[in-house]
């Protein structure tokens, strides 16, 4: 076999070797059965474990995949944290800002109403151009609307006058007629 293997020619001292051998050794025969098991369950041995660093790498893949994502969402929820801090930072400022603006304006409106306390009635009533002028007019405007309604209650009332004697008249009127 060997022979053949290597290229070498068969001699024919060879082939009677290995039909002696054939022929002589079914102990050797069982020996080769049990080598050639041997070495195949070495073979499915060395398949496992080869399988086996095959998995324990993947799952080390996993796990650093798995352990990337943990990372990830406790950066995310530690960002919403510190987002959801500062606003509630802001809004507390704002708070605070507006109430002291709040205490500033009801310090200035107080003063404002000391001074106006302090100061006498003329200097309150002043008023601009603007204001003097409006009321001027509407005063004026007042004083027409004014003069034309008694105008138009005196010409009413001469109506009246004027009516009452018309009616007396024609009541004397009928009266002579009836007499006649």
């Amino acid at each position: 076999m060997r022979a053949a293997s290597l290229g070498l020619e068969e001699t024919p001292g060879d082939t009677v070797r290995r039909q002696a051998k054939k022929e002589t050794s079914p102990s050797k025969n069982v020996g080769w059965k049990l080598r050639e098991a041997l070495k195949q369950q070495l073979a499915i041995i060395h398949e496992r474990v080869e399988a086996k660093k095959l998995a324990k790498l993947a799952l080390a893949e996993v796990r650093q995949l798995l352990a990337k994502e943990e990372e990830q969402k406790e950066l995310e929820l530690g960002r919403k944290e510190i987002i959801a801090r500062a606003k509630e930072k802001v809004v507390s400022r704002l708070k605070k800002e507006e109430e002291m603006e709040k205490e500033d304006l009801e310090k200035t409106v107080g003063k404002l109403r000391k001074d106006k306390a302090k100061q006498p009635n003329e200097k309150r009533e002043v008023k601009s151009k603007d204001e003097k002028e409006r009321d001027k007019k509407l005063k004026k405007e007042g004083e027409k609307k004014e003069k034309s309604e008694k105008k138009l209650v005196g010409e009413g009332r001469k109506t009246q006058e004027e009516n009452k004697g018309r009616g007396k008249e024609s009541v004397k009127g009928k009266k002579k007629e009836k007499q006649s």
